[in-house]
């Protein structure tokens, strides 16, 4: 691959990145309390898929070691967020 489209790669990757720091402050600052919005999760996960793409292009294991680390972190927690909506709409259909 050429190395313009490696950086297309990293570019790409840090623009996720930067998104889901912008999504989590927004929508905490019109809540007035830390946000955790699902926008924020998807971001990271494709953000974090991405830099491994591009640690794979530069061959560079530490960038590789540290997303595929992160990028299970990032499906727990997304998995969380998810249980726990299906558990409010659950309590909400018992009411």
């Amino acid at each position: 691959m050429s190395a313009i489209a490696t950086y297309i790669v990293g570019f790409l990757a840090q623009g996720f990145f930067s998104a889901r720091i912008l999504i989590q402050w927004i929508l905490s600052e019109r809540s007035k309390r830390l946000e955790s919005p699902t926008a924020y999760w998807v971001c990271s996960i494709i953000g974090s898929w991405l830099l491994f793409v591009y640690g794979y292009l530069r061959d560079d294991f530490s960038i590789i070691l540290g997303q595929f680390i992160s990028y299970y972190i990032y499906l727990w927690n997304l998995d969380r967020k998810i249980e726990k909506i299906f558990r409010l709409e659950e309590l909400y259909r018992s009411v």
